[in-house]
């Protein structure tokens, strides 16, 4: 359309003076444009960062579109006093891969939702939330995901927290010793920005073939790792890169990292830490803590790394916090659950309840060989039950079932609940290394 509204502006948000848009991102008309900077000012204001500029605006529109994003937003009629092209609400989503450890399942991955304090409370996010999840379900997907800047706001909408992280502080100076230096063959090589992302390409491709939890990465991380730093919106020349290569010199990992004063000393900020294999992670903490003048090492890492079991004095890393990392919304149970791994063969009748539907019902749950075979159930009782938040916790392994049942959110007889803990708990515990 000539003003850039795609054809589904809906006007009927509840509230008589609001209009509900999805973005033409490829509408170079002045309306659009403007409505497109003022949805990126909107996001930018709600998670505190500078306004974007114009060559800012250029390199996010460009990997917007070569992602197929779709982004949607609330703006107030414009006849209202002060009303502009800044939304009151935003709302993004495109489509990736996640590896469940058993297959590699396109799932949404929901972004870039706000709502302005002028107009809290009056059911945005939720309007906006529980279209998307009708739309992503009629789409075909099985499954949604999300990050969450507040713990308690996507529960009610289904999700469910799956995968964690912690903060990290590590003591790199003489005290870091492995117990067992990485002797594997491999080495460590310094690279240019500008020339090290073919390398990190195929070495984050290797780790995310290999790696439960893993979601593949938006077009923003090789703005990213070509050296634009997305927050100061200027080109990164504190940012350095590590690529190491195995034996074969085929790449296997890379670090990230920025070294800053703080308190008359230096720190080194790990900003990406990938390994395809545990010793190429410990080679390249190796080559962290190696870093001249700086003893001090902060990261975000998966919460089993393997490094404060690999040192002699497991004391010099610090864990700071342990924050929830990504939300998993089951939208189709059969789909969801037979793209999961599983661990024994049984039949159990599962009842999973889901206010919002998508998910709601009685499911015969068949595992033969680590596969399910999912079935909606009739005329029967269920032997387990839970909610779809709970469901959603549960899909990748990094909850356990009898956690779940500690906590009251799994209930069934002892048995039921013996056997539903080995049909779904077992292998790898989930790791995702992309932030979206």
């Amino acid at each position: 359309m000539a003003d850039g509204v795609s054809s589904d502006t809906n006007t009927d948000t509840g509230n008589g003076d609001l209009d509900v848009v999805t973005l033409d991102l490829h509408d170079e008309s002045e309306d659009t444009r403007a409505r497109v900077r003022g949805w990126v000012e909107a996001v930018h204001r709600s998670f505190h960062e500078q306004t974007p500029s114009e060559e800012h605006l250029e390199k996010w529109l460009g990997v917007q579109r070569g992602e197929g994003a779709v982004l949607r937003g609330i703006w107030e009629q414009p006849d209202l006093p002060l009303a502009g092209p800044i939304p009151v609400a935003t709302f993004g989503y495109f489509d990736k891969h996640l590896n469940t450890g058993a297959s590699m399942l396109l799932v949404r991955m929901v972004t870039d939702v706000t709502v302005s304090p002028t107009h809290r409370r009056r059911g945005l996010m939720r309007r906006l939330m529980t279209e998307h999840l009708d739309e992503a379900a009629r789409d075909g997907l099985a499954v949604a995901v999300l990050t969450a800047s507040e713990g308690s706001i996507y529960q009610r909408f289904g999700f469910g927290v799956a995968t964690s992280e912690q903060s990290v502080r590590i003591d790199t100076s003489a005290k870091f010793r492995l117990r067992r230096p990485v002797d594997d063959g491999g080495r460590v090589v310094l690279v240019e920005a500008s020339s090290g992302w073919d390398s990190m390409r195929t070495a984050y491709g290797r780790f995310h073939e290999a790696t439960r939890g893993s979601l593949e990465r938006p077009g923003y991380y090789e703005t990213w790792l070509r050296g634009y730093d997305w927050e100061d919106q200027s080109e990164n020349r504190a940012q350095r890169i590590a690529v190491r290569l195995d034996a074969d010199g085929q790449p296997d990992g890379f670090v990230v990292w920025a070294v800053k004063e703080v308190d008359d000393a230096y720190e080194v900020g790990v900003r990406d830490l990938i390994g395809v294999t545990p010793q190429a992670r410990l080679a390249l903490w190796q080559f962290v803590a190696d870093i001249d003048l700086a003893e001090v090492a902060v990261a975000n890492t998966p919460n089993l790394d393997p490094l404060p079991l690999a040192l002699v004095d497991h004391r010099v890393v610090r864990v700071r916090q342990r924050p929830d990392h990504v939300w998993v919304r089951v939208l189709d149970v059969p789909a969801a659950l037979a793209a999961r791994p599983w661990f024994a063969d049984d039949v159990l009748v599962v009842r999973v309840r889901d206010p919002l539907r998508h998910a709601d019902g009685l499911f015969t749950v068949g595992v033969a060989d680590g596969r399910a075979d999912v079935t909606a159930a009739e005329d029967t009782v269920a032997d387990v039950e839970l909610d779809v938040e709970t469901l959603g916790a549960l899909y990748l392994g990094g909850v356990r079932v009898q956690g779940l049942v500690d906590a009251g959110r799994v209930t069934g007889s002892p048995d039921a609940l013996e056997r539903f803990a080995a049909m779904a708990d077992g292998g790898p515990m989930p790791r995702c290394a992309t932030h979206f």
